[in-house]
């Protein structure tokens, strides 16, 4: 399943923005351009959101935040989707709890969502249901019962896949399709909220958190940092990378260590297996240096050992890579070894600590990681030479079309 095409009418800065990204085009890699707050890194954030957060109600609070400034029936967002000759269409609306068109669904949904609450944080706030807490839980659901019917009908009228509510039951975004069969386009949005993955440096910032956290950066980079991590347990799917980034090589290594302790469980003579020495040597060759990387004895970062002569190594922190090779490399191990495949993968500043020439060369190297589809906001023009014209997309204001040129 991959993006077909974004619409994004009036969300911040970005006004009018219609991309498309055609099936036809091989590899399925797009750069998207812009001049600097031109709405690259917002376009990314926003299609990362609507579709990860939507379907979870713990997620909430990053559509409060990220949507907090949208008004009454405003069209956030329009994306259409192909999966194998199906087109299918997924949009996003915002309305308030006053919006005529939708009186009949909010005066049902908005109690709904109360009691629903109200389950979830009693559930929350203790490990064990006693009687007391059952009883509770019961009571509510009884008066949710009721309500049921009546958002089923509203929702299968107007097409609306799900329902969030925001602002204290003040906004409530809607997520709709037109697609003829309801229950296909229920299941896209599905899949693509578990398959679609946001990938940035560690300096961006993330339009979707408290703004509270979001000042952190200037004033406490090391706890602002700490923070995002553990709001990325919560959110998942992002991979933020940086010079001191070896979380995806480490557990590359610890996923090769299960292999080999399985395969030593069950090969009758416990043969241990090669998977880790596999792996260590594809880090190497994908490398194409002098450099072999290892995972440390407690499987907490690597090893790298430089060969300076037949018989001699050197060994190198982590730190001692360069910002390009464990850049490349952590991305490279993120993406194969967790077998992130029919993904949707997008990539802010993929370019930033690469040399030119493997700025040109990421292209085929992403391609060849999986079948995924990659949308990269870039400056690049390296990249984008690698590509044909039609893969190039511009928001406007436009750049100078690095293919013009040529």
């Amino acid at each position: 399943m991959k993006l077909l095409k974004v619409s994004v009418p009036n969300f911040r800065n970005l006004k009018n923005v219609e991309l498309t990204f055609e099936p036809s085009l091989k590899p399925a890699v797009f750069p998207i351009g812009s001049e600097n707050g031109g709405g690259k890194s917002t376009l990314l954030q926003l299609i990362f959101v609507l579709l990860t957060c939507s379907l979870d109600d713990d997620k909430n609070v990053y559509l409060n935040n990220f949507l907090s400034l949208v008004k009454d029936n405003s069209l956030i967002a329009k994306f259409e989707v192909i999966d194998q000759d199906k087109i299918i269409d997924l949009t996003f609306h915002c309305i308030t709890e006053n919006n005529n068109e939708y009186r009949e669904l909010i005066k049902a949904i908005k109690p709904y969502l109360k009691y629903k609450n109200e389950i979830r944080k009693i559930t929350k706030e203790t490990s064990y249901l006693g009687s007391e807490e059952k009883q509770e839980i019961r009571k509510i659901k009884e008066k949710m019962t009721p309500l049921e019917p009546k958002i089923l009908e509203q929702k299968e009228r107007k097409k609306i896949l799900h329902i969030n509510s925001l602002n204290d039951h003040k906004i409530y975004m809607i997520t709709k399709t037109n697609f003829e069969d309801f229950e296909i386009a229920d299941e896209a949005l599905n899949f693509l909220n578990k398959h679609i993955y946001l990938v940035t440096p560690p300096a961006q910032i993330f339009l979707f958190l408290d703004r509270s956290i979001k000042k952190m950066m200037n004033a406490d980079f090391a706890k602002y940092y700490n923070k995002i991590s553990d709001i990325i347990k919560n959110i998942s799917n992002i991979y933020i990378y940086n010079k001191l980034s070896t979380i995806g090589i480490v557990n590359s290594f610890k996923q090769a260590r299960d292999q080999d302790f399985k395969t030593a469980i069950n090969n009758n003579n416990l043969d241990y297996g090669t998977s880790l020495k596999e792996l260590a040597e594809d880090f190497h060759n994908f490398l194409g240096n002098d450099k072999y990387i290892f995972p440390s004895s407690d499987m907490t970062s690597i090893v790298v050992h430089r060969k300076i002569s037949e018989n001699e190594f050197i060994e190198l922190e982590p730190e001692e890579l360069s910002h390009g090779e464990l850049k490349r490399l952590g991305l490279y191990a993120w993406i194969k070894y967790n077998n992130i495949n029919d993904s949707i993968i997008l990539i802010d500043e993929i370019e930033n600590g690469l040399h030119p020439d493997w700025q040109y060369n990421i292209v085929n190297e992403l391609a060849s990681w999986g079948d995924n589809q990659y949308l990269l906001a870039t400056h690049s023009f390296y990249l984008c030479e690698a590509l044909t014209p039609g893969h190039v997309k511009i928001i406007k204001p436009k750049l100078s079309n690095p293919m013009s040129e040529k």
